[in-house]
C-alpha cells in the first residue's frame, strides 16, 4: 500500500498581513508613533503631584519617585491604583506614561500612583520590585514608623491614605508590558508574605517568561513591534546574573515560572494575539483558572503589542480600554461605595 503524501503546510502569513486595518498604518510607518496618544479629552480634570516615597528595605536603597494623579471629581477617600509602567525593563519615565496614568484615574475615578521605579541593566531584579513593593506598602501604611516622621515632601508615614485621599481597603495594581511582570511578581510576594493584596491585578500587554520558548515567541521577530530578539535582551537586562544558563531564575521576576497560582487576587488580563507573549499570557490566564483565581482574558485578533494606547483612536482600542475600565470599576467601586462619576 502507497503511503499517502504528507500534506503540505504553508506557513503563516506575514504579521502586516492579518493587523487590524485601524492599526496598520502605524504598524507600516513606525516613524508615526511619536509616544502614546491621547486617551481622552479633560484638560485640568487630573491634579498631578510629585513625591518622593521613602526608602524602606535599610541603608542604600534610595527614595522612591512617583506621581500621582488624582481626579478633581473623585471621592474624598477615593480607590487607588498603583501602576507599574512599561519600557522593556529598561526605560520609561513616570511622565511619558501621563497619558496612560491619566486615563487610568479618569476611567476608573481613582488616584492613580505611577512608580518611577529603578531601570535594568544598571540596576537589575530585584530592585524595581522592591521600589514596587515600598510605595504598595506606603500607600497601606505597612512598616512605617510609629512617630509618624514626615518624608521629604511633607506627607507623614503612618497617616498616608489620609493625606493622598485614598482607601486603600479599594485598591488594584496594574502592570503594563515589562511592568506587568513586575506587577504580577509583587502579587505573588504579597501573598506569600500575608501582605495586602489588590481587589484586582490588571496585566495590560503583559510579558511574563523569559524562557522564550512558545510559538508565538519564536514568531514574532518583525522589529517594527515588540519581538524575539528585543524581548531577550530586555529579559538578560533585568535578570543580569539570573539570565545565565541553569541560573534559579525567581518567580517573583517571571512570575510565568511560579509553581503555583492559588491566593492570587482577582486577575485581569488583555493582549493581542500578534503579540509575541501572547502563548504565555494564554496560559497563565489558564493556570490562574485552574488554581481557582477569578480571570478575565480579553485576547484581541489583528492587534500587536500596546495596541490600544499607541493607536487609541481605533475600535479594537477603544473595545480593550472599555473593558479595562468596566474590571476597575466593579473591583474598586462594589456595591455600597460611592460610584464613579
Amino acid at each position: 500500500m502507497v503511503p499517502s503524501p504528507s500534506p503540505t503546510i504553508s506557513p503563516p502569513p506575514p504579521p502586516e498581513n492579518r493587523i487590524d486595518a485601524q492599526l496598520l498604518d502605524r504598524h507600516l510607518n513606525p516613524a508615526a508613533r511619536t509616544g502614546l496618544g491621547r486617551l481622552w479629552d479633560g484638560p485640568g480634570t487630573i491634579q498631578l503631584t510629585d513625591v518622593l516615597v521613602p526608602a524602606a528595605d535599610g541603608p542604600g536603597e534610595p527614595d522612591v519617585p512617583v506621581r500621582v494623579y488624582r481626579p478633581v471629581e473623585a471621592d474624598v477617600l477615593a480607590p487607588v491604583v498603583l501602576f507599574v509602567h512599561g519600557g522593556g525593563f529598561t526605560a520609561g519615565e513616570v511622565e511619558q506614561f501621563d497619558a496612560q496614568c491619566e486615563w487610568y484615574a479618569h476611567s476608573a475615578q481613582a488616584v492613580t500612583v505611577s512608580v518611577g521605579y529603578r531601570l535594568a541593566p544598571q540596576h537589575p531584579y530585584p530592585a524595581a520590585l522592591r521600589d514596587v513593593r515600598t510605595v504598595w506598602r506606603w500607600l497601606h501604611d505597612a512598616d512605617n514608623d510609629a512617630d509618624n516622621d514626615a518624608d521629604a515632601d511633607g506627607l507623614r508615614r503612618g497617616d498616608v491614605a489620609a493625606e493622598l485621599g485614598i482607601d486603600p481597603a479599594r485598591s488594584a495594581i496594574v502592570g503594563s508590558s515589562a511592568g506587568a511582570a513586575i506587577a504580577a511578581g509583587l502579587a505573588l510576594y504579597l501573598r506569600d508574605h500575608h501582605e495586602p493584596l489588590p481587589a484586582l491585578l490588571l496585566l495590560h500587554a503583559p510579558v511574563l517568561d523569559d524562557r522564550h520558548t512558545t510559538p508565538s515567541s519564536h514568531a514574532i521577530t518583525d522589529p517594527r513591534t515588540w519581538n524575539r530578539a528585543g524581548s531577550q535582551r530586555s529579559w538578560a537586562s533585568y535578570l543580569g546574573p539570573a539570565a545565565a544558563p541553569g541560573a534559579d531564575v525567581s518567580p517573583y521576576a517571571a512570575p510565568a515560572r511560579a509553581s503555583g497560582l492559588a491566593g492570587l487576587p482577582p486577575t485581569f488580563l488583555t493582549s493581542g494575539d500578534l503579540e509575541l507573549a501572547r502563548d504565555e499570557v494564554l496560559d497563565f490566564a489558564s493556570r490562574l483558572t485552574q488554581a481557582d483565581v477569578p480571570v478575565e482574558l480579553h485576547l484581541y485578533p489583528g492587534a500587536t503589542h500596546g495596541f490600544d494606547v499607541v493607536v487609541p483612536e481605533a475600535a479594537i482600542s477603544q473595545a480593550s480600554r472599555r473593558a479595562q475600565t468596566e474590571a476597575l470599576v466593579r473591583a474598586l467601586h462594589p456595591a455600597g461605595s460611592a460610584p464613579p462619576r
